[in-house]
């Protein structure tokens, strides 16, 4: 598969209102696919005989012999049936790469940004990356964040593999309904069986509840665990006490079940070895404990589960859109046992709410040695919101000003802390100091868990996905600059 124009003739395009986004063409089984500006939006081009348009919906074509050019609507046929034909227009699983990197996509515009990044720093991009959360809060579907990336693939000549991540599902329906659509990655979200209460209680409660347990259950879960260690590579060893035992399975114990469960539901979905499985047990307020990190991983190993990728609840807080928050020689401690256990036990580490946590990118990158998953969202939402404080400083105040109005209603879905007694009112916002808030640690927070409430409002919607058509290159070259920093940060090497 190489590029070419050699069936495109642009003088007949350019007749017609169309142009090439010059990244994008390429020629596949005798024909060249590529992805055309016009007037009325983009459009899917496919020139060759009309056996190569075979399942797409054709609008219109003209030409004759190799010049013959079919134009298809960018609809989610013409995507799904596009990801079938073209290699690479499809996502795939990603377990066997060191180093990956999630960058969610809240308005369906940030590819060719992203991409511009990966096209720099040796990461395999997850470009479709969406909670249930997120697809509520936009008004979108998994169909449309998949067909986004898609286009994104053929407009900026992507020719690696990529992922698509149906992201903190909890339920077996869904994670079933996202890998059927095309989702090649699972971020099995386990938190509503993970009993915190239990981590807070003595070790004398965590025993004697532990005695209520049925007898073989705790014979076995025993063998396995008390007297044993798991080496690490850096010369330490995770153990059990009795207590420290009983008390990782009242709280884990369901959760590990559930696990399974949404497992056996991906591969009776997929299939075995066709997508991977991420276990993420970051979305509770009890940090993971290395012992808690060795029984999940062993007890979903003993299930079945094949585990890619584990997220633990770190030490401090990950919080939305703003660095790291807490003890960093602590994190780096606890970091260090959580890499090595992943080494040991055959996965790679995740962190979620990655964005912008660039006082410890060089601790994840140096201790994972360079094999892990990052999640990113929030921030490429907030570099579009940083596009139009630029462009237009009066929409950022009224996409600014309702965030404000919204942010007690917003805040219930997020753990975000911002003092907003530190923040100016919109009223007052002087144009110089809009752009000066995406700088802020306590606007950051305001306007990335907002998003939601500006989109609901039909005019401030409309107006903000005008200016970012019209700058689409100016937001594609703030998300390369923004989304390289944290790679760099992180230690991902520059392509060669």
């Amino acid at each position: 598969m190489a590029g070419s124009t050699t069936a495109l003739p642009a003088d007949l395009l350019a007749s017609r209102g169309l142009r090439v986004f010059p990244r994008s063409p390429v020629e596949h089984d005798g024909a060249v696919f590529a992805l055309a500006a016009s007037a009325d939006g983009p459009r899917l081009l496919v020139a060759g005989p009309d056996g190569a348009v075979r399942g797409f919906e054709v609008a219109e074509r003209f030409g004759s012999g190799a010049n013959l050019v079919h134009v298809c609507p960018t609809s989610h046929a013409s995507a799904d049936r596009l990801r079938a034909v073209l290699p690479n227009a499809a996502p795939s699983p990603l377990a066997s790469r060191d180093t990956t990197f999630g960058t969610g996509d809240r308005l369906g515009l940030a590819g060719p940004g992203h991409l511009a990044a990966f096209r720099r720093f040796a990461a395999s991009p997850v470009l479709a990356q969406q909670s249930l959360r997120e697809l509520t809060l936009t008004s979108r579907t998994y169909e449309e964040v998949l067909d986004a990336s898609t286009w994104a693939v053929l407009r900026e000549g992507w020719r690696e593999p990529w992922g698509a991540d149906g992201d903190h599902l909890k339920t077996e329906e869904w994670v079933r309904r996202a890998l059927a659509i095309g989702y090649t990655m699972i971020t099995a979200d386990v938190s509503d069986f993970i009993r915190g209460e239990w981590a807070a209680r003595s070790d004398a409660e965590a025993l004697a509840q532990w005695k209520t347990l049925e007898a073989g259950l705790r014979r076995g879960l025993e063998d396995r665990y008390l007297g044993a260690a798991t080496p690490l590579d850096t010369g330490e060893a995770v153990r059990f006490a009795p207590a420290e035992l009983a008390r990782t399975v009242l709280v884990y114990g369901e959760a590990v079940e559930h696990a399974a469960r949404l497992y056996r539901a991906c591969a009776a979905e997929k299939g075995e070895g066709r997508f991977d499985f991420e276990l993420s047990i970051d979305e509770t307020a009890t940090p993971t404990t290395p012992q808690a990190h060795v029984f999940m991983a062993r007890e979903a190993s003993r299930r079945g589960v094949v585990v890619s990728s584990l997220a633990p609840r770190f030490v401090g807080e990950f919080q939305k859109g703003i660095d790291y928050i807490g003890d960093v020689k602590e994190f780096e401690r606890s970091f260090s046992v959580h890499a090595a256990l992943c080494r040991a036990l055959g996965h790679r580490i995740s962190v979620h709410s990655g964005s912008d946590k660039f006082s410890v990118f060089p601790i994840i990158g140096r201790l994972s040695r360079g094999r892990f998953h990052v999640k990113t969202a929030g921030t490429s939402w907030l570099e579009a919101l940083r596009v139009v404080a630029a462009a237009d400083p009066g929409l950022f105040r009224d996409l600014y000003a309702h965030g404000r109005r919204t942010y007690d209603s917003a805040r219930k879905l997020y753990h975000v802390t911002p003092d907003l007694s530190r923040l100016p009112e919109a009223a007052s916002l002087p144009t110089a100091a809009a752009a000066a808030l995406l700088d802020d640690r306590d606007a950051r927070q305001v306007l990335h868990i907002t998003y939601g409430e500006m989109l609901g409002v039909p005019d401030l919607k409309r107006r903000l996905f005008e200016l970012l058509g019209a700058a689409a290159d100016g937001y594609a070259a703030a998300l390369e600059r923004h989304i390289g920093r944290h790679l760099a940060a992180l230690g991902v090497p520059a392509r060669t």
